[in-house]
């Protein structure tokens, strides 16, 4: 973690001038998007869905998820589950304990382009998925909706591979923070995920930080400073400034204007050293 100093004390300098601006890290509402994303290696439409559906009669119930866009990036999610007093279990292929919190801030402003960094901030199961082929991880999930806690085993058949994540946030005030970690097991050697975002509510204006060590996936460091600022009723500018190691920073910009019904019409750019200058414009559905 101390890579991220260098990364932090820049991004904390130009987030002076971005800070008027903002990006909201909730990850709770169902999510389709329906957009086009250009780069300079990459022009396309695509379907993006980050959404868990669920049935259930009393206590037992079945959920059925994705996330990702249609294609060969995407990770699905299927399992039983068994609900009871705020606690929680899904068996099958539930969606890690590691995603469910500190989520990124270029995955909410530009959901598409954050799918081709996917391994610095998401589960190495999630990482696997959408990296290697015949990757299909099963496991188990508890959750504990009362203290705002999951823990989340993963094995991956004919490997070798175990994941185990815990994810936490704790809320104080106009404060949240986020903590997550994964230890992973594989060829007799482990290694570490880890990450932690804080996120302050001024009102109008929603700050915060992110801290993702993604060791476990071979990727780099990465800081992320984001905002969301309402600039009227139903309209939202957001900025993303983020530094992974051994890039160079990427500066996002983006607008989302929302109608009725859930639905919302967004523009987003981002300057990223890998891609060049992303555009990407998206009509949406929370549900």
């Amino acid at each position: 973690m101390l890579k991220l100093i260098p990364a932090v004390t820049y991004v904390a300098a130009i987030f002076v001038v971005v800070s008027p601006f903002g990006q909201s890290q909730a990850e709770d509402t169902n999510q389709i998007s329906l957009g086009h994303l250009k780069t300079d290696t990459f022009d396309g439409g695509y379907l993006f869905g980050n959404f868990n559906l669920s049935v259930g009669e009393r206590a037992w119930g079945a959920e059925l998820g994705m996330f990702g866009v249609v294609g060969r990036l995407h990770e699905t999610y299927a399992s039983a589950t068994w609900t009871q007093n705020g606690h929680k279990i899904e068996l099958g292929f539930p969606r890690p304990a590691y995603d469910r919190f500190a989520v990124s801030g270029l995955t909410q402003l530009m959901p598409r382009l954050a799918l081709f960094s996917i391994s610095t901030t998401r589960s190495r199961a999630t990482d696997g998925v959408m990296t290697e082929s015949e990757f299909l991880p099963y496991g188990a999930v508890y959750s504990d909706h009362v203290r705002d806690l999951s823990i989340s085993v993963h094995g991956v058949p004919d490997t070798d591979i175990t994941i185990y994540g815990i994810g936490t946030s704790v809320a104080s005030g106009q404060w949240d923070v986020d903590l997550a970690a994964e230890a992973v097991s594989e060829n007799s050697a482990w290694d570490w995920n880890a990450k932690t975002q804080l996120r302050y509510d001024a009102g109008p204006a929603r700050l915060g930080l992110g801290l993702y060590a993604a060791e476990a996936n071979d990727a780099g460091h990465t800081a992320e400073m984001f905002a969301e600022f309402d600039i009227h009723d139903d309209t939202e500018l957001t900025a993303l400034l983020r530094q992974t190691e051994g890039t160079d920073p990427a500066i996002g910009l983006g607008v989302a204007y929302a109608f009725d019904l859930g639905i919302s019409t967004d523009f987003i750019m981002v300057h990223a050293a890998d891609e060049g200058l992303a555009v990407a414009a998206a009509v949406s559905y929370g549900f």
